[in-house]
């Protein structure tokens, strides 16, 4: 069977390390990695706080919110552009896998339902919709387009790892405290990949897939869509 290529935009190596190796469970193997290392919306995220917050508009039609939605959809035209230039032609068993830490935190979980946190995945999956449109006038079918998927982490990605570890204490933290209370050090660069691999990776099994579902709303849409996918 032939391999699916994943393509993986995120804001550092860690994270694009975290989703592969999601994305490799739940699919059960059969992929070819292409890691997008020029493209991240890191900028876009934190220049939306800040307009954002400063107006108390989030959603649409805000000019946050619509700023937001298009550099999502200019990364999306270099990812795509990038992927496309390693793989050749697309096919819809392909995934592009958007991800980015918000850096900002939760007290609990159904705070992610808050319309100041909900807005962002929304407008994530605006520009999703928008680059779409775009593909689609220029003349693209569906099946020569790879599915795109995105997720934003509350605080980061780190959240996920302390619920696959079945760390109870996970809400209420910021980013940096996360990555203290997993790995020891809040500079990933420090970690050696063995390191890495035993603190984080590690835990990412078929088994604690369904703790993070279990306990991460932001979680839920990527990995029910990933499953759909599975192969065998």
């Amino acid at each position: 069977m032939a391999k699916r290529n994943v393509g993986i935009v995120g804001d550092g190596a860690t994270d694009r390390l975290v989703f592969l190796k999601l994305a490799t469970i739940i699919l059960s193997g059969g992929i070819n990695q292409v890691e997008l290392r020029r493209q991240n919306i890191r900028d876009a995220i934190d220049r939306y706080w800040k307009d954002a917050s400063t107006k108390n508009e989030y959603f649409f039609p805000s000019k946050p919110a619509i700023t937001l939605r298009n550099s999502i959809i200019r990364v999306l035209t270099g990812a795509f552009a990038d992927f496309q230039g390693e793989i050749g032609a697309f096919s819809n068993q392909d995934i592009l896998l958007l991800n980015t830490d918000s850096e900002r935190h939760l007290q609990m979980p159904d705070d992610y339902f808050k319309e100041w946190a909900f807005c962002v995945q929304k407008i994530i999956t605006a520009g999703i919709e928008m680059f779409y449109h775009l593909k689609a006038r220029e003349g693209y079918p569906c099946e020569y387009l790879p599915l795109i998927l995105s997720i934003s982490a509350f605080p980061s990605t780190e959240i996920l790892i302390a619920a696959a570890k079945g760390i109870n204490t996970i809400y209420g933290k910021k980013a940096g405290e996360l990555k203290q209370v997993l790995y020891g050090t809040t500079d990933l660069s420090t970690l050696r990949d063995e390191e890495f691999e035993e603190k984080a990776l590690k835990y990412i099994t078929p088994e604690n897939i369904n703790s993070i579902f279990k306990k991460i709303p932001e979680s839920r849409i990527l990995i029910q869509s990933l499953s759909i996918g599975k192969m065998g």
